[in-house]
């Protein structure tokens, strides 16, 4: 192990966190820090002879995950985090270290260690995948206004989203509807993806509004949606096949 790149937008902790690494192997040649997710995606793009990434998973209030979408690391990543135990188990079972903040000298040892030991730098990163989507804070509630009332607005009872006229509405469960101040492209990365698919440009259903799925010509899809007067909701051949599997999950 030659090369580590540091992920952090934290300037104290990326500084401390280049000590702890000095002091366990001042043979190490350590580039960063990295502080926001396009610096990341341009980086890596750029250079992929890294043995090993550190990185934080929250970048100025937005995922590292984003970037790691966008390009794959070659390498092995341990991520600082304070998330719960429960996720921490993700990383276990995906072969994925991580280190707690604040981090502890003998921890980060450790791992870089282990990485030495087992020389494992082209890790499978299909679990990457998996990790990043169980990590993901996906949105709860969203903030409306109705004449002079602030509610908000619970995901979960939302039947589904539409766009008309640049106006994005949600439709509940209780026969209501709300203007939402978010685009339809913001609903789709901030809303769970195992509970919500972007159907088209104008829809995006919830799993449990899905009330009828026909077969329609060009191996497109018609979608009927439980309280909506639309009966056309058609879903192109190439997000047909993406639809079923979000189905049949």
């Amino acid at each position: 192990m030659k090369r580590i790149l540091i992920i952090e937008d934290e300037r104290m902790s990326a500084s401390r966190l280049k000590r702890l690494i000095s002091d366990i192997d001042d043979t190490l040649d350590v580039i960063g820090p990295l502080t926001t997710v396009e610096e990341v995606i341009e980086t890596i793009k750029r250079d992929t002879a890294f043995d090993l990434i550190i990185s934080d998973i929250r970048l100025h209030d937005r995922l590292v995950f984003e970037a790691f979408h966008e390009v794959m690391p070659r390498c092995m990543v341990i991520f600082t985090t304070a998330y719960d135990e429960y996720a921490l188990e993700a990383f276990r079972h995906n072969g994925i270290d991580y280190l707690l903040k604040p981090i502890e000298q003998d921890a980060l040892a450790n791992a870089i260690n282990k990485l030495k030991a087992t020389n494992q730098v082209s890790p499978p990163w299909e679990g990457l995948g998996e990790v990043a989507r169980l990590l993901r804070c996906f949105r709860e509630r969203i903030l409306v206004t109705r004449g002079d009332e602030l509610i908000p607005l619970r995901t979960d009872s939302v039947r589904y989203f539409c766009i008309e006229d640049n106006i994005v509405t949600a439709y509940t469960n209780q026969g209501d509807s709300y203007r939402i101040p978010l685009t339809m492209n913001d609903l789709e990365q901030q809303l769970n993806p195992d509970l919500f698919f972007r159907l088209n440009r104008q829809y995006i259903a919830h799993i449990d509004s899905i009330r009828k799925i026909s077969f329609f010509f060009s191996s497109k899809l018609i979608v009927r949606l439980t309280g909506c007067d639309d009966d056309h909701i058609v879903i192109s051949k190439e997000k047909s096949a993406l639809f079923k599997q979000w189905l049949d999950r």
